[in-house]
């Protein structure tokens, strides 16, 4: 589906909803016109996230991959802290 047809089908979808709402606030139909609503929101939110690009997998795990760098302060895997501790008085 290419983002024209998106946009035209979310426009539609949300133009009926609009109008149930608004027939429903005409009857006196809280729980139809908020559940309407609630449809709007969800119907926008889907149509952002549809609309958004996400990286690839590759993409994800090759900018997070980072080389391991040593410092002064690095502890090496075989240390033990229990077995190490200071008896202090």
């Amino acid at each position: 589906m290419n983002s024209q047809t998106r946009l035209k089908l979310t426009l539609s979808a949300a133009a009926f909803l609009a109008i149930v709402t608004l027939l429903s606030i005409y009857s006196k139909m809280e729980g139809v016109a908020t559940a309407s609503i609630a449809g709007i929101m969800t119907i926008l939110s889907a149509y952002i996230w549809s609309q958004t690009t996400r990286p690839s997998k590759d993409e994800y795990t090759h900018k997070n991959t980072r080389k391991q760098t040593t410092s002064k302060n690095s502890v090496p895997a075989s240390f033990n802290r229990r077995s190490h501790t200071v008896m202090e008085k």
